[in-house]
């Protein structure tokens, strides 16, 4: 090893080649020394150290995310084996409309400073016209509940009806699914990105992982507020039609027919034109 390596330049003795000098030893020419036997050990000793808290700090990172990891597919597979989710997002929207009602309360207060409006539109899209949301704004707290969420259960007895109730339970299902996957894969994102910056704090005498532990939860916080709108919104505002299924028979029938006809015939679809200027037109 050289002592002009990093690992002796950065945590060596700074002496140390004062006293090599003082030995008279040459550039390039071995060094067998117990002065430099200790150096070495110290040097590789902070090394040790201080990759050991680095680990250490990074493990208390990865902690906060491996935290909230768990609680996200903690519920995911409880969605999965859950046979009744209809339950889930009854229960989502039932802390939706609550906090719909404090803004509600605010709004009406000051409604300059609570924009009750977009924020309903956010959630509900058009399933509210802009006179049955002024309409809401005026009714007591139980009728306002009421309302809400007798147009969700129109919504999805009108799915029920149509499909069944397994099959729109299974659609309720995926559409959860895939919200948590996709909010979960932005939350790591941000999570990384606060990681980059937050050891920016220091310089203002706050500690970086307190700083991350407290930003992490908020994020987490507002995850979760999260998943319970965006799955509201894409079951009220959800339209299911289901398209006439078409008579593969007449249609192969209408292929043979095709086949068999002279350009110069009546067409068959009863147009009085010749074939070839009907159906089969080229």
């Amino acid at each position: 090893m050289s002592l002009e390596d990093d690992l002796m330049r950065i945590f060596g003795s700074e002496s140390m080649n004062n006293i090599l000098e003082k030995l008279g030893l040459k550039d390039g020419e071995s060094i067998d020394h117990p002065w430099i036997n200790k150096a070495l050990e110290r040097a590789q000793q902070k090394v040790e150290a201080r990759n050991f808290d680095i680990r250490k700090t990074l493990l208390k990172f990865d902690n906060v995310l491996s935290d909230q990891r768990q609680v996200i597919f903690s519920e995911r597979n409880n969605v999965m084996n859950n046979k009744e989710i209809f339950n889930y997002s009854n229960n989502f929207l039932q802390d939706i409309i609550e906090d719909l009602i404090e803004d509600k309360k605010k709004y009406l207060t000051n409604p300059k400073a609570n924009d009750f409006n977009r924020k309903f539109i956010s959630i509900f899209g058009k399933s509210f016209t802009d006179e049955e949301i002024n309409e809401l704004i005026k009714l007591n707290e139980k009728d306002f509940y009421s309302k809400i969420n007798n147009k969700f259960q129109e919504k999805r007895n009108e799915r029920v009806e149509l499909l069944g109730e397994e099959r729109a339970e299974q659609i309720e299902k995926g559409f959860f699914l895939q919200i948590v996957d996709m909010n979960w894969k932005s939350h790591i994102q941000y999570l990384e990105q606060l990681r980059q910056v937050i050891g920016l704090r220091s310089y203002g005498q706050r500690d970086p992982l307190v700083e991350y532990k407290r930003e992490a939860f908020d994020l987490f916080e507002n995850l979760l507020q999260k998943l319970k709108r965006d799955l509201v919104a894409v079951l009220i505002n959800l339209n299911i039609s289901q398209e006439p299924i078409e008579n593969t028979e007449k249609k192969e029938e209408l292929i043979n027919i095709k086949k068999k006809m002279k350009r110069n015939e009546p067409c068959f679809c009863g147009s009085g034109k010749k074939y070839k200027h009907c159906h089969g037109s080229l």
